[in-house]
């Protein structure tokens, strides 16, 4: 079943598909196919080759000798024309988003169980059709076309996304649920690496859908992406949400040699601070009326030692000082997103009163202006005993955008 939300201004223009267990059912965006057809509801105008057959709400494909399609004649404009499709319970072959009169093919295939956004740039189209290889078995529901011509020209709140591998989900956290890990059209952000798999490009903008690419091939749920899903509701009409996706798995903080180190000077020694600078600038730069909100850092793991109590508040310190200064923003407001509290390594209950100690709030000398500390709940640590469930990410990165809202920062 799917209904219309309640809309709000910053929730206008897009459909609410329900799904058992969910508060709020992943949102299908309005654009140019009608939302009952989007979702497959209704299959009038849609053109189904043999090896496809209609389900409830979806439309699924078996082995075939050659690729298949389901068409739909539609006038696409010409600009910028986003195409968001969910694929589910594929185990061979691959599905992907082409346009036609002209023809235009999006080099994004594959059958990962998540929703794709592939991006196409230029003249109007008179037809859209997926295509299902050979050997693609799986499911497709939720196809839209959105035209992002006059999104994409609007200034951006950027954020920043930054720390470890409890920010970079490269390959914990799994995995993607398309049901609660979707894209609103406002939520953008700039990938850290090139994935063929996902169609991304270093600082090309790009959907903010998991998984997430940091700043190498991620398979995980960030908590980057419900961030971006409840900022999104607090966010000035007029404006997009743009995510900078800058963590690294392993990353430290502590040495000359780690990578978050301003400071640093041996080997890769300040790589990550350096290249979180400019990219940042390079934001901010990138669109006049560009506004950088905030930095969300979940980091430390690799920095945990007996005697961190002492080391990482001086260089977590010095890390945002720096990054302030070089920003030019001596007040820019920082997320820590706490590590789980459930993991049993003997130093990290020093570890989690560490960075709580650095909330503005925590009456603690090394309290920075500014920052603020998340906690993580209990009870969603993964098997490996370190990193999150997905649906402890997901707690995480709406608590903190929850609490950036609440102090004013939006």
């Amino acid at each position: 079943m799917r209904f219309t939300p309640s809309l709000t201004l910053a929730a206008a223009h897009r459909w609410a598909r329900g799904v058992a267990g969910a508060a709020v059912g992943r949102v299908v965006p309005d654009g140019l196919i009608p939302p009952e057809a989007a979702t497959f509801d209704a299959l009038t105008g849609w053109t189904l080759s043999d090896a496809w057959s209609a389900e409830t709400g979806a439309v699924r494909k078996s082995t075939s000798s050659g690729s298949a399609f389901v068409t739909r004649d539609v006038d696409v404009p010409a600009g910028d024309i986003w195409a968001a499709y969910t694929v589910k319970e594929a185990t061979a072959g691959f599905v992907g988003v082409q346009l036609q009169g002209p023809f235009a093919n999006y080099p994004l295939n594959n059958r990962v169980t998540a929703q794709h956004v592939a991006r196409f740039s230029g003249p109007a189209h008179t037809r859209m059709r997926v295509l299902g290889s050979n050997t693609f078995d799986g499911l497709v529901e939720d196809v839209q076309l959105v035209d992002m011509t006059a999104l994409l020209a609007q200034p951006s709140d950027i954020y920043i996304m930054a720390g470890q591998s409890l920010m970079a989900a490269e390959q914990k956290s799994l995995p993607p649920d398309p049901d609660k890990d979707y894209w609103l059209p406002r939520c953008l952000y700039w990938p850290g690496v090139a994935n063929n798999t996902y169609g991304t490009q270093v600082d090309e903008v790009a959907a903010c859908t998991a998984p997430m690419q940091m700043l190498s091939a991620s398979q995980g749920v960030s908590p980057a992406i419900s961030f971006a899903q409840q900022i999104e509701g607090a966010t000035a009409a007029g404006r997009t949400v743009l995510l900078l996706a800058c963590a690294a798995g392993g990353s430290r903080l502590i040495g000359a040699d780690a990578e978050w180190n301003p400071d640093g000077s041996v080997g890769d020694g300040g790589v990550l601070y350096a290249g979180m600078r400019d990219r940042a600038l390079a934001a901010l730069a990138s669109k006049p009326g560009n506004v950088i909100r905030g930095l969300v850092w979940a980091q430390g793991e690799s920095d945990r030692t007996q005697i961190m109590d002492t080391e990482y508040p001086p260089a977590f310190q010095a890390m945002v000082s720096r990054l302030r200064s070089d920003l030019s923003l001596p007040n820019l407001p920082l997320m820590i997103l706490g590590p789980m509290p459930d993991d049993t390594a003997p130093v990290q209950p020093l570890f989690i009163q560490t960075q709580e100690r650095l909330d503005q709030d925590s009456g603690h000398p090394t309290a920075m202006a500014n920052v603020h500390y998340v906690a993580r709940e209990a009870g969603f640590l993964s098997s490996d005993g370190t990193h999150p469930e997905p649906e402890g990410n997901r707690r995480v990165g709406r608590a903190a955008a929850q609490r950036f809202v609440a102090l004013g920062y939006v």
